[in-house]
């Protein structure tokens, strides 16, 4: 496994979320969901100064509305998503607060503010606990989701072309839910020597990685994935960055098909790497429906300094005048 004590993890951690506050000249993007945990702008919202909230109050897989405003953002268009950086000021600082924004939503806003080589610092804030299922079946130890939509691209993201469909190994990003991860499976069919599952440890709580086994444990066994397990932080979402690099380095001349079941921190690191790489990859994502109620409480604010993984030999910025080929990844 790759050395990454020297490979920078730009993370700024606060053990209580009432301790942050944006700095000032700055747009901070964020939406209020039942979760307690993504409530905490609350707590200063009124008293910052120079500060712009963004309130995302509409979600679709395509589109999204931003309080006070009547029209729709569509994320499938380049020039919708950057009205939102029509009035930054000069040095302005974007926080990205994904906590309780959907992937397809936070994903794309990313995309768009790192193609306007903005200063991004993404805010995640982990829940203190995960609803228990009052009737646990095997997979479900937790009830987080009450569906899911199917999977569909993220908007702005690729798909595999025909040359890449079959030639690609699947990574999946493993969270608590094992249904989501048998249905990919199902639906994607990917050769069983070809996965590599990657699991948070540590996780949130010293305990959760033996949950996600637990939950994951019928398609772990049924494809021998088991084995092929890989580890990194369940909150950093660079680890997970700098895994995946040595997971395509590891299979060069295959695609990666990353499924996003896990934490929204490795989420996150896949999205970058999806941006930051050569590499093909099709983030596979099946869109759940989340239960009212699903987490409780809250525990420690991370604040990701993302935009210090990319500069202008960067896939996401070469890919606009330079061929495939010829792109490298920012260090």
């Amino acid at each position: 496994m790759r050395e990454t004590k020297d490979l920078p993890i730009l993370t700024d951690t606060f053990d209580r979320a009432e301790d942050f506050r944006p700095e000032e000249n700055s747009l901070y993007i964020f939406a209020l969901t039942g979760e307690r945990r993504a409530s905490h702008t609350n707590a200063w919202a009124s008293s910052i100064q120079n500060v712009r909230l963004i309130e995302v109050c509409e979600e679709t897989q395509i589109s999204f509305k931003v309080k006070g405003e009547s029209s729709s953002i569509s994320l499938r268009s380049e020039l919708d998503v950057k009205t939102l950086w029509a009035e930054l000021t000069p040095n302005a600082k974007v926080y990205l607060d994904i906590t309780g924004l959907t992937h397809s939503v936070w994903a794309g806003i990313l995309k768009s503010a790192i193609l306007a080589k903005l200063e991004v610092l993404v805010v995640y804030v982990e829940p203190d606990a995960y609803s228990r299922s009052a009737a646990p079946v095997e997979g479900q130890i937790y009830d987080l989701s009450a569906s899911i939509q199917g999977i569909s691209p993220l908007p702005g993201f690729a798909t595999l072309s025909s040359r890449n469909s079959d030639l690609f190994t699947f990574v999946p990003l493993l969270g608590f839910e094992g249904p989501r991860l048998r249905y990919i499976v199902e639906q994607i069919q990917p050769g069983y020597e070809f996965i590599t599952p990657i699991v948070g440890s540590p996780g949130f709580k010293p305990w959760y990685v033996f949950e996600t086994y637990v939950g994951n444990k019928g398609a772990l066994t049924e494809t021998s994935a088991w084995q092929a397990v890989r580890y990194a932080p369940a909150n950093c979402p660079f680890s997970c960055y700098y895994l995946l690099e040595e997971i395509a380095e590891d299979n060069q001349g295959r695609a990666l098909k990353i499924a996003l079941i896990g934490t929204k921190p490795h989420a996150l690191g896949a999205v970058l790497f999806t941006l930051a790489s050569s590499t093909p990859v099709e983030l596979v994502h099946d869109h759940p429906i989340r239960k009212a109620g699903r987490t409780g409480g809250t525990a420690r604010l991370l604040v990701y300094h993302v935009s210090a993984l990319f500069d202008d030999s960067s896939a996401i910025h070469v890919s606009r005048t330079t061929p495939r080929s010829r792109r490298s990844v920012a260090r």
